[in-house]
């Protein structure tokens, strides 16, 4: 399954909370943890034809849920519906987080954080850089049809900035000039320099970029 880069012209700045989490007080895991309130997951799907969830390597990670982090913890990430799964306490059945209490999670080195851009509900982009900008990817699963007209599952990533409440979407690599307008031509020579190439590696290319304007506050 190929990742595709698509702009993010539907996003809707609205009101934004504050990413930083502290640290929780306790870190719980015992047979009645508020951990284990949701919901059983029951979705059905054909994994011949993949699943909603995240790729990753391993299932390890760690969820912040009423304000308390539980950590090396086994989880996924639906990102067809944008839910969060773990197991009950006897490791038995799936289940799905309640949406509302959960702001954070790590799982296989990703970072996600919880903002309402789409909805007021909020939903969950991967975070790779907080400073005045935040540089973040909404991962996401839909079902689409095959050459033989089979649903199958298809992974989209969008990749954007989110400077001062503003969406700058990051489609292709002149959008890397966006950053800092004013600095286009210190910016053309960064990515010279450092031979950045946003079709290999975009998420590369813009951390190069936005780090080296906020170290010169641009």
């Amino acid at each position: 399954m190929i990742a595709k880069w698509l702009p993010f012209f539907m996003l809707l700045a609205g009101a934004i909370p504050s990413s930083s989490h502290a640290e929780s007080q306790q870190d719980t895991l015992i047979s009645n943890s508020l951990l284990y309130s949701g919901t059983e997951y029951i979705k059905q799907f054909n994994q011949l034809k993949g699943t909603p969830f995240l790729p990753t390597a391993s299932n390890k990670g760690s969820v912040r849920y009423q304000d308390n982090w539980y950590k090396d913890i086994d989880l996924l990430y639906d990102c067809q519906d944008d839910w969060v799964i773990v197991r009950d306490a006897q490791g038995l059945l799936k289940l799905r987080l309640v949406h509302e209490k959960l702001q954070a999670f790590d799982v296989d080195g990703h970072s996600f954080i919880k903002l309402k851009l789409l909805t007021k509900e909020g939903e969950f982009y991967e975070k790779f850089y907080e400073g005045r900008r935040m540089l973040l990817m909404q991962w996401k699963k839909n079902l689409e049809l095959d050459a033989n007209e089979q649903p199958i599952y298809d992974l989209r990533k969008t990749l954007f900035i989110l400077d001062k409440g503003t969406i700058v979407p990051l489609d292709r690599s002149s959008d890397l000039l966006t950053i800092a307008s004013a600095h286009k031509r210190e910016l053309k020579r960064l990515i010279r320099e450092n031979k950045l190439s946003f079709k290999k590696d975009p998420v590369k290319a813009a951390l190069v970029l936005i780090k080296e304007t906020e170290r010169n506050n641009w």
